[in-house]
């Protein structure tokens, strides 16, 4: 692992510049790192039309304060190059991956080498910074050859402009305003340029994502457990009323699948859904499966529960960040599945259910009581849901831990699990299979 980071830190790793490079800033003594770098987190943006359309990447909150007391550049750059590694799978899946960086990390040669093609660079300069030259502002115009965005992050009071240097977009974080300031800026920015890219991240619920978005912004991000409107009693829709009377009838192992198939038959689009779905390759049946008799009793009892779940979350249609919350939900219930089947000590099924239904109650707009209360669930994910307690509450914790951006408890949940190194691999796997299942539905 030592070697690993003096490889990166020395530039061996580093990638040819798209064109000829003018001279990169100096150099700085090296310094021994007192511990390898911790991965960073990804937070899901959310895009005006409502779909995740990327991700915002960055250190541990201690971490990086404890890196801006020790003006420990070196050790910074090394866990930015661990992050920006991070970002590339996110990139080349088509999403967007953004990182905000201190002006002065981002200048060090190795790091500016590393930053991945078509990455969203917000970089926030400090009160001390000493004016950038003419060589490293063509440094930093050569990212622009890889497609790469940079940001100003915008404040309430005004960062220190850089001379010379054109942004991309601008970010704002709920942190620097009051949620009705914030939504005015927004509108303010977007009648001044129709054109501009804003980014608000930080947001306080689900109800602020879409407000802002509304309100202008390109990407915004936030807390998707809660919503500032308090859910009220309703019925619910005939297609999610139909879809859980099948996952009981599903669920009930005295009832044989043969009943099932004769429920399903009464619905052309779920027999239409259901033998796409057992044709998929992801399945790889030999030979076209025809009949729906079939094709229950080819995934079997468990397979079919997972297929009608999935089904479920799609078709709750009436936020306009549904389709974003279905994904996240996607993304919790694959990690969920994971991370069981990694200790081994809880049933990954189950799991896997716990973390697709646990958006529910804000996809509903309801509480999340009643989401419930037609579903035939186990006690362990009633209390991990209802009451965030039980056996099973930890894994979802250490889930929604990591999508806000809270590695400090995510390191210290992830102690069972093989630590933080193979939970952010679990969590990255998540989100892959996610995007993939949630493009089919």
């Amino acid at each position: 692992m030592k070697n690993w980071f003096k490889r990166i830190l020395a530039g061996e790793e580093a990638a040819p510049a798209a064109t000829p490079s003018p001279r990169m800033p100096e150099r700085r003594s090296e310094q021994k790192l007192e511990a390898p770098p911790i991965p960073g987190v990804r937070r899901p943006l959310v895009a005006a039309d409502g779909n995740v359309a990327g991700f915002e990447f960055a250190l541990a909150a201690s971490l990086a304060v404890r890196l801006r007391r020790r003006e420990d550049d070196v050790s910074h750059a090394a866990h930015v190059i661990a992050l920006m590694l991070t970002m590339r799978a996110a990139l080349d899946s088509g999403r967007t991956a953004m990182v905000s960086l201190p002006m002065a990390v981002l200048l060090r040669p190795n790091v500016i080498e590393q930053v991945p093609a078509g990455a969203w660079l917000c970089v926030h300069v400090t009160e001390d910074q000493e004016p950038l030259d003419q060589e490293q502002l063509a440094w930093l115009a050569t990212l622009r050859g890889r497609r790469v965005r940079l940001g100003a992050r915008i404040r309430a009071a005004d960062s220190p402009p850089v001379s010379g240097l054109k942004f991309d977009f601008s970010l704002l974080a709920a942190g620097d305003f009051g949620i009705e300031t914030l939504i005015d800026k927004v509108r303010s920015m977007r009648k001044t340029d129709p054109s501009a890219s804003i980014v608000v991240t930080g947001l306080g619920d689900v109800d602020a994502i879409e407000s802002v978005l509304a309100s202008g912004a390109t990407l915004a991000s936030g807390d998707f457990n809660a919503q500032t409107v308090v859910p009220k009693q309703r019925a619910l829709q005939g297609d999610v009323q139909r879809i859980i009377g099948l996952l009981n009838a599903v669920r009930d192992e005295r009832k044989p699948l043969g009943d099932l198939t004769r429920e399903l038959r009464g619905d052309v689009g779920l027999c239409y859904r259901l033998l796409r779905q057992v044709n998929s390759p992801a399945v790889g049946v030999s030979r076209p499966v025809e009949s729906i008799d079939q094709a229950v009793l080819l995934l079997g009892r468990t397979e079919v529960y997972r297929w009608l779940s999935v089904l479920l979350l799609a078709s709750v249609s009436g936020r306009p960040t549904s389709r974003a919350l279905q994904e996240v939900s996607l993304a919790r219930a694959r990690m969920l599945e994971l991370l069981a089947r990694e200790r081994g000590s809880e049933p990954p099924d189950a799991l896997f259910t716990v973390g697709l239904l646990s958006l529910l109650n804000v996809m509903l707009e309801m509480p999340m009581s009643q989401a419930l209360m037609p579903l035939r669930l186990s006690e362990p994910a009633h209390l991990a849901l209802l009451d965030r307690s039980g056996p099973w509450q930890e894994l979802l914790t250490l889930s929604e831990a990591l999508e806000r951006h809270d590695l400090d408890a995510a390191t210290a949940a992830a102690t069972s699990f093989g630590g933080i190194e193979r939970v952010s691999q679990l969590s990255d796997d998540a989100w892959r299979w996610a995007l993939t299942v949630h493009r089919s539905v």
